[in-house]
This record gives structure tokens, C-alpha cells and sequence, in this order.
């Protein structure tokens, strides 16, 4: 590793993993980076040095965790709704917990927790803030929930500066979701399950980039703090849609599901996907997206942090279509 700022970062083969990864090492750090997966293609970068390892496994933890500054958990499970809430709580909670103490061990200055705005389910006055209340609704919004309870409790144990973020609904390049809303509205196969007037709040792969290295470099004022990430402004699902399938030139959909013939596909495609072992098109889960309101204030991270949002949805849309082609 160079003599620039040294950082581990978990869950590196993922999405916004590899993503910050790269972003990193182009802003001169020296990274680490740990996976269960291979790294993907054309990820490679200079400072970076990557490895195949499983989070839940102590002893590599604490070898990976060797002369680092900076430690950025992105690892979790997440989009696999077949996993056993052991499995979610293993690396979500568990795991979490151990890296806390390992982190405190190996003297890092801070590490930088990545949550969800997830942990809190339906937000019942938006904008929420950190502190509205937590109403996870399924096992990974529950588990996330549980694992910042569990490295808090093992920050202040172990007096390690811990910060955690809430990002909100993250889109870019890379990432299934994404790829998966404008492949269907390329093959005109989107439909809303009801109204499509809930709330959502994207925000842009780079724009939650740039609040993570900000979070690391903040002053120790920030230690246990939490801060929601979330794009420029927030809208309806159905605006959400429509801005998506205008920024990649096709007709905005216009078919609305009730929300039983929703359920019943959700059920059905389930049980089809765990017996032929893959991912369902929709899931239950997909009923939050077309029904909880997800808007949140960003003041604490625009005070705290710095951060300010720059992307706005046509043009990051724009930018992700330009990759996919």
C-alpha cells in the first residue's frame, strides 16, 4: 500500500462496493478490498489489493484489518429473498459485531457503517430524520436494524469511532435493480402495483460516493452519529417511472395492478424461482417499493458532512443507459 490514506472495504464485489473501490483508489488511497465473490470484470485498479475471504471468518478479518486507517462495511446479505434469517443475521448483524471489536483492536480511526434507510420501513411523516422512528418490516431492513444496534454497543464497549450512513434508494450502473426497472420498460413489461403515488428518494451512485470518503474524513465531532444520503430531491413512484422511461426515450407505462394481483404474482414467482434456483422477477418485497413512503431530510449530512447532492434523476438515468448500450 501507498502512503496515502489506507482503507478496508467490505462486500467489494458488489455494486456500490466495487463502485467506491475504484473511486478510492483514483482519490489516491490505498484499498483493501474483501469478498466472498471474485472482483468484476475490468474493476481492477492501482493501490488496490483484493481478497477473496468471507467476512463471518475472525481470523482473516483481523489479518485484513492489519495497518489500516479506515474501515467502509458495505458487506451484508441483501437481494436474495430465499436467504434463512440465520444466514441475514450472520453477516448483518454477527459479523458486524465482531469487525466492531476487531476494527477497536487493530486501532483503526474510524469505520464507517453502511445501513439502509430501510431500517425505517413506511416513514409515516416524510421527511424522516435520524431520528424518526425504526419500523423495519422484513429480515434484511430488521437485521440491518439490529446490526447498528449490536457495533454500537460494541463502539462504546470498545471506544471505536463508529459512523453509520442510511443511504436511500441507490441507482447507477451495475446494480440489478436499476438494470432490471429499465430492461422492462425498454420490453414494455413495467406495471405499478396501485396507485404509484408513494414516495421514493433516489440517489445517484457517485453522489453516495462522495458522502462516504466524506464521512471518513470528517472530524472526530461526528463519532457516533448517523446520517441519511439521499438524491437531490424526492417524488412519487410514479414520477420516478416516468422520468426513467423519458431519460431512455420509451413510452411511460401506464398499467396499474391491484395490489392482490400483486401479491398472488409475488407469492407465485417465489415459489417458482426456490425451486429452479434463482431470483424471482417480483417478490413480496417488491409491494415496499410500490407502497411505503420513502423520503428523508439530509440537513445532518449537509451540516455535518458537507455533502450535497449534484446528480439529478434524468441525468443519472442518462448516464447508466449510456453504460448499459
Amino acid at each position: 500500500m501507498n502512503a496515502g490514506p489506507r482503507a478496508l472495504v467490505t462486500g467489494a464485489a458488489g455494486f456500490i462496493g466495487s463502485h467506491f473501490v475504484r473511486y478510492l483508489a483514483a482519490r489516491g488511497w490505498s484499498v483493501r478490498a474483501i469478498d466472498v465473490r471474485e472482483p468484476p470484470a475490468g474493476s481492477s485498479a492501482p493501490n488496490v489489493e483484493y481478497r477473496m475471504q468471507d467476512m463471518r471468518d475472525a481470523a482473516a478479518l483481523a489479518a485484513a484489518l492489519e495497518d489500516v486507517g479506515y474501515v467502509f462495511n458495505l458487506a451484508s446479505v441483501h437481494l436474495d429473498v430465499h436467504a434463512t434469517f440465520e444466514r441475514f443475521e450472520s453477516v448483518n448483524v454477527k459479523a458486524l459485531e465482531r469487525l466492531v471489536a476487531l476494527s477497536a483492536t487493530a486501532r483503526v480511526r474510524r469505520l464507517v457503517q453502511v445501513s439502509s434507510v430501510g431500517v425505517y420501513g413506511h416513514v409515516a411523516s416524510p421527511p424522516a430524520k435520524e431520528d424518526a422512528p425504526l419500523n423495519p418490516e422484513n429480515t434484511y431492513e430488521r437485521t440491518k436494524a439490529a446490526g447498528e444496534a449490536a457495533a454500537r454497543q460494541s463502539a462504546l464497549r470498545s471506544g471505536l469511532d463508529l459512523v453509520v450512513v442510511r443511504p436511500s434508494w441507490v441507482y447507477g450502473a451495475g446494480c440489478p435493480r436499476t438494470a432490471k426497472l429499465i430492461d422492462s420498460l425498454r420490453k414494455g413489461r413495467f406495471f405499478y402495483i396501485g396507485k404509484g403515488g408513494n414516495l421514493r428518494h433516489p440517489v445517484y451512485i457517485d453522489d453516495l460516493l462522495v458522502a462516504l470518503e466524506l464521512t471518513a474524513r470528517a472530524g472526530p465531532e461526528i463519532a457516533g452519529k448517523t446520517f441519511n444520503i439521499a438524491g437531490p430531491r424526492w417524488m412519487t413512484v410514479e414520477e420516478m417511472v416516468a422520468q426513467f422511461a423519458q431519460a431512455i426515450d420509451v413510452r411511460p407505462p401506464t398499467f396499474h395492478a391491484p395490489r392482490w394481483l400483486g401479491m398472488t404474482v409475488g407469492w407465485a414467482a417465489e415459489q417458482v424461482s426456490a425451486v429452479v434456483g434463482a431470483e424471482p422477477p417480483v417478490s413480496r418485497r417488491t409491494l415496499a417499493f410500490f407502497e411505503n413512503d420513502n423520503a428523508f431530510d439530509i440537513g445532518a449530512a449537509r451540516n455535518a458532512l458537507g455533502f450535497e447532492p449534484k446528480i439529478e434523476l434524468p441525468g443519472g438515468v442518462r448516464k447508466v443507459a449510456a453504460v448499459l448500450r
